[in-house]
């Protein structure tokens, strides 16, 4: 049976204000919700400035393990670092060696937090309106055999997540094709890599979500659980874009899927006062969405 869970996203920069929560404030926030379970966004607590970017990030982790177990929630899943839009296209990208050495933090966080799984992002090639599917799946062996590597030292897994594939003349990401994410996961063969599905990047991508969690069947381990109206990666809650969630939430049945129904929403613009009522919001949002599911065992 699928665990509800929600990216500490959730609540990360508070509206309107350059400050950020911190993770206990987040934790506690969701917890009082009804959540039992977090997804712990290390992208967003890896910054320079950030958690993972300071001297005594180990502690730290230990910290928030320390507390999430006291207040009784449970990590199953973490998000790595990576680089984001343009970032990729710009050779000359000063903070580039940085993302990569802190995804290795990354690693140990998620490894000291207990979760199983850390989802990463697919190596992506500078934009080439000419893609090359071969390019891309050499650049990601490459890329990905490293962190693998210390992931199964770690004891952890490796979920590869599917990114946006706009076609036609404006960018391609690495994994925003089905068969080519598929491939990519077949091809490395180990039972500690699997695929994260991203919601929103498949529909913005115009594919069928649940057609998508089908064809992915067992090697699903993880999601990032969004909706939007194929007019950006909005981010918005279930039911608020234009994604068959009924067909979505039978495809997850179908296939047996077991782990975390992540939902990765980021605060939006809602203010520090509506955060209980926002986190009440999701965590309801997202057990109606279980019900849905398990009505069609």
């Amino acid at each position: 049976m699928m665990t509800l869970s929600a990216s500490t996203w959730l609540m990360s920069r508070i509206p309107g204000t350059n400050q950020r929560y911190t993770i206990e404030q987040c934790l506690s926030a969701m917890k009082a919700a009804g959540f039992d379970y977090a997804d712990a966004n290390l992208w967003n607590l890896g910054g320079r400035n950030a958690p993972l970017g300071q001297d005594n990030w180990f502690e730290w982790a230990e910290n928030t393990r320390a507390f999430a177990d006291s207040i009784k929630i449970a990590f199953r899943q973490t998000h790595g670092q990576t680089l984001s839009a343009g970032q990729w296209d710009d050779p000359n990208y000063p903070d580039a060696d940085y993302v990569w050495a802190t995804n290795y933090r990354c690693i140990e966080v998620t490894r000291i937090l207990g979760a199983g799984w850390m989802v990463m992002h697919p190596w992506n090639l500078p934009h080439d309106p000419l893609y090359s599917r071969k390019k891309a799946r050499e650049a990601n062996l490459f890329y990905l055999a490293p962190y693998i590597e210390a992931a199964k030292k770690a004891g952890i897994g490796i979920a590869i997540e599917n990114m946006v594939d706009f076609r036609g003349n404006r960018r391609r990401y690495c994994g925003g094709d089905p068969e080519e994410l598929i491939e990519l996961v077949d091809i490395i063969n180990d039972p500690s890599v699997g695929i994260c599905i991203d919601t929103g990047h498949a529909h913005l991508s115009g594919i069928h979500v649940g057609s998508f969690i089908r064809m992915v069947g067992p090697r699903l381990q993880c999601t990032h659980i969004s909706d939007n109206n194929r007019d950006g990666d909005t981010h918005l809650p279930p039911f608020m874009g234009s994604i068959d969630w009924a067909d979505t939430m039978r495809a997850l049945a179908d296939i047996g899927y077991t782990g975390d129904f992540s939902l990765e929403l980021g605060s939006h613009r809602y203010p520090d006062l509506t955060r209980a009522t926002w986190c009440r919001f999701v965590h309801d949002l997202g057990e109606d969405l279980l019900t849905m599911a398990n009505r069609n065992v």
